[in-house]
């Protein structure tokens, strides 16, 4: 298999031991979550802010309802977005282009947090193939009656490349939970993918959508220690993923290209 690094959820690690890990979230602070996701295309981009306590926790958190939020492509003039309730803030059909830097500020309870993310070029997957699932002794994915989806694609050259993998079942997005699965190419980049999707396992007749899924190297970092502090298997892990937002905020902007193939199980 190829020198690539995985981030991922779905490996119980075979310990000696049992270990206790506990994470200092600072529950007491109330802290702005801001998460935004911007998708190659046109579409609709919405913002998502709250506030809470408790990252993972939140309990209720309580909806940011009269903050000022806008969005500026490279040099282009800002677009204010408009606040629709609930803490939710949209552009409606905004074409986002790769090879862009987008530029995203939120000015909300007397405080402005900033973020910038690059939205790469779309890697196309050239098909997706299936073999029987092996059974994982350490997990309930594979099995003689399971099948894994095997991604296949040309990685560029020129680039450091990082990516996101998911997918979607009989029309209902699969779960990630404990099954986040990210990607970088730091020692195969030109490289032919043949990429097995490990962390989960399909069916007969299944109807599999597939998304492969192009990011920065800063979202990298925030689904990679968001692995690490899920997972529990006694790596060091910090207090929080690592947000791309100024100002202390959590959650995260994101821009992202999506390839997409199908296949039916069968």
């Amino acid at each position: 298999m190829k020198n690539f690094l995985f981030a991922m959820l779905a490996i119980a690690l075979l310990n000696s031991c049992t270990k206790v890990i506990d994470i200092n979230l600072n529950e007491a602070d109330p802290k702005i979550v801001i998460e935004a996701e911007l998708v190659s295309g046109t579409q609709d981009f919405t913002v998502k802010i709250t506030k809470t306590s408790d990252f993972f926790n939140p309990g209720q958190p309580v909806n940011i309802a009269d903050a000022t939020v806008f969005l500026k492509a490279g040099t282009n003039a800002p677009l204010n977005l408009k606040n629709d309730g609930n803490g939710i803030y949209t552009l409606k059909n905004f074409t986002a282009t790769e090879n862009t830097s987008y530029f995203l500020s939120v000015t909300a309870e007397g405080r402005t947090y900033e973020a910038t993310d690059f939205l790469p070029k779309n890697v196309p997957v050239d098909s997706l193939s299936l073999k029987v699932g092996e059974k994982n002794p350490f997990s309930s994915v594979g099995g003689a009656d399971s099948f894994e989806i095997v991604v296949n694609y040309k990685d560029p050259l020129a680039d450091l490349n990082f990516y996101r993998i998911k997918s979607t079942v009989n029309g209902t997005p699969r779960s990630e939970g404990t099954k986040l699965l990210v990607i970088e190419d730091r020692y195969s980049a030109g490289a032919y993918f043949r990429l097995p999707i490990f962390t989960d396992s399909y069916e007969l007749n299944d109807h599999v959508d597939v998304e492969l899924i192009s990011m920065s190297h800063a979202m990298f970092d925030y689904f990679t220690t968001l692995a690490l502090l899920v997972d529990g298997s006694g790596s060091p892990a910090p207090t929080n993923p690592t947000s791309n937002w100024s100002g202390g905020a959590l959650g995260y902007f994101g821009a992202f290209s999506v390839s997409k193939k199908s296949v039916l199980v069968r």
